[in-house]
């Protein structure tokens, strides 16, 4: 079973966080990491770690991070990735589980990049991957679609169907208290 901690800026693992975050979300999928740390939006930032027994014992290893927000019923995992090196091992799986643990009684979201607008093979295979992950960890497809950051984007959902109204409805009242922030 994985451990997690919250991550701060003085947290031990933060620089594996961020490279994980800079490597795994291309620019225009990014926001500066600084607003992933900042209070002015209630996050839960979470360092996924195993147990790794290797010869000097069981050492705890990151394996991966979250980044989510919850109001009312929803919880809306933004940003969520595990090492390149440990993928297809599980970890994935039980970091989106420990979240259900944590949010029991929500409806949680995540959202894909559209398969349709796949530059390429090789891109198209990467999302029909990630689209398939979701789907085989209980998340189902959902009505919406929106573009952001340049970026079309389909919401998944585990727990209960969000619809377009409730999703944009949580963005606006979660970005209410932010001057020029944009939601989807």
């Amino acid at each position: 079973m994985l451990q997690f901690f919250e991550v701060t800026k003085k947290s031990p693992w933060f620089s594996q966080v961020k490279a994980l975050y800079e490597s795994a979300f291309p620019a225009n999928e990014r926001i500066p990491i600084k607003h992933l740390l900042d209070d002015k939006i209630k996050r839960e930032f979470w360092a996924f770690f195993y147990k790794d027994d290797g010869e000097s014992g069981a050492v705890s290893r990151f394996c991966g991070f979250s980044n989510s927000i919850s109001h009312g019923d929803i919880t809306n995992i933004v940003y969520f990735a595990v090492e390149s090196e440990l993928r297809s091992r599980g970890y994935g799986s039980q970091i989106l589980q420990a979240i259900r643990r944590q949010h029991p009684n929500t409806r949680i979201v995540v959202y894909i990049e559209v398969e349709e607008d796949s530059k390429n093979a090789e891109e198209l295979e990467r999302r029909n991957r990630r689209r398939e992950f979701y789907l085989r960890n209980g998340f189902d497809s959902s009505p919406v679609d929106y573009v952001w950051q340049g970026e079309h984007y389909r919401l998944l959902s585990a727990g209960g169907t969000v619809t377009d109204k409730e999703f944009r409805d949580f963005w606006k009242e979660i970005l209410k208290d932010i001057p020029g922030a944009k939601y989807p």
